[in-house]
């Protein structure tokens, strides 16, 4: 029996799934590097402008073909504050810790997603994806406090790169939060999400959204709230910073530009375009490999190696991962043969 060949366009939506992957693998190097000379907010305020006038245009276009009905602006802000607004972790995050730690605990997103899919949407986990899920849960907490088991040798204080652990940790979960919002949003409603929306006295948005208005109303949103963090920290309020916006030197605007027109314009556009081509399945599968996409770029900008205890921890994860993958798929796959 001759194998089904895939066809043509599947072919180039993983091709820009790739491109997409080793894009965000490349952002937490880049991040990093451009805070030696630009500090966290500042950066963060400076790209969401700079997004933010390029996707003017696109945003009058698609709020003529959709007005965004009154009633879902608070909605839409917190989609905002989830989605963009939370990337400031990021930022903190790098501030403190290493590129090569951020990778690794990023693979837990995904699974915290599986689960939180399981609590709130009813979906289906079976034992393998449970044991996966702890599995790397245990892996990612023996990252996040890898600097004080390597008895601190690091150029930062090992509690202050601990912290920048949990910074990312507490980034994945913002992540999270903001997948479950989506969904809520766009009216899949559970009885668990149902007592939830009513405790908080919420409704899902009156009507669908493109994906293209609410990924540019979330900037603006992320623009909005950084704004009194940088006005606050260039009085240094947060303490004292060293930089002079009229002389940038070219590595900070090279990262600046990196992050507006690659990290979220290029790559958020792509990744939509190549979300109509493939399932979701494979968009999770090539997630899994920015931490391996991270190490060359943190190595080359950053000179950064994994450590030992970071490389263990780091298997851990791949291997929760692994066993949560493969039991989640073969689960869905006794599922479909179960409807036969």
């Amino acid at each position: 029996m001759r194998r089904k060949l895939l066809p043509s366009t599947f072919y180039l939506g993983f091709l820009g799934l790739v491109i997409v992957n080793l894009i965000w693998a490349a952002a937490g190097p880049v991040i990093k590097l451009t805070l030696h000379y630009l500090p966290p907010y500042t950066f963060i305020f400076l790209r969401f402008l700079m997004v933010c006038i390029i996707l003017l245009p696109i945003l009058f276009i698609e709020l003529s073909k959709q007005p965004v009905n009154k009633k879902d602006y608070f909605k839409i802000i917190i989609l905002g504050i989830f989605s963009q607004s939370s990337i400031v972790l990021v930022f903190l995050a790098l501030n403190y810790t290493t590129a090569v730690d951020y990778a690794f605990i990023n693979l837990m997103g995904p699974l915290l997603s599986m689960a939180a899919g399981h609590y709130f949407f009813n979906d289906k986990i079976n034992k393998g994806i449970k044991f996966g899920i702890i599995l790397a849960s245990l892996g990612t907490l023996f990252v996040t406090l890898e600097p004080i088991l390597n008895g601190g040798d690091s150029a930062v204080p090992p509690i202050l790169r601990v912290y920048g652990n949990i910074l990312a940790v507490l980034y994945n979960l913002a992540f999270l939060l903001y997948i479950i919002w989506s969904k809520i949003s766009m009216g899949e409603i559970t009885p668990t999400i149902k007592k939830g929306l009513n405790f908080i006295h919420m409704k899902p948005m009156t009507k669908k959204y493109s994906p293209i208005l609410l990924m540019s109303l979330t900037f603006y949103v992320g623009m909005v709230t950084m704004l009194p963090f940088s006005i606050l920290e260039n009085l240094n309020f947060f303490g004292p910073v060293n930089y002079n916006l009229m002389f940038l030197d070219k590595t900070a605007i090279a990262g600046l530009l990196y992050m507006v027109l690659l990290s979220s314009i290029a790559a958020y556009f792509m990744f939509e375009w190549s979300l109509t081509k493939v399932t979701v399945s494979d968009t999770a599968i090539l997630g899994y490999m920015q931490a391996v996409f991270t190490l060359p770029f943190a190595y080359v900008l950053l000179g950064e190696l994994p450590t030992t205890y970071s490389l263990i921890g780091g298997a851990v994860i791949a291997v929760g991962v692994i066993i949560a993958e493969s039991s989640y798929h073969a689960h869905k796959k006794r599922a479909k043969l179960h409807k036969i």
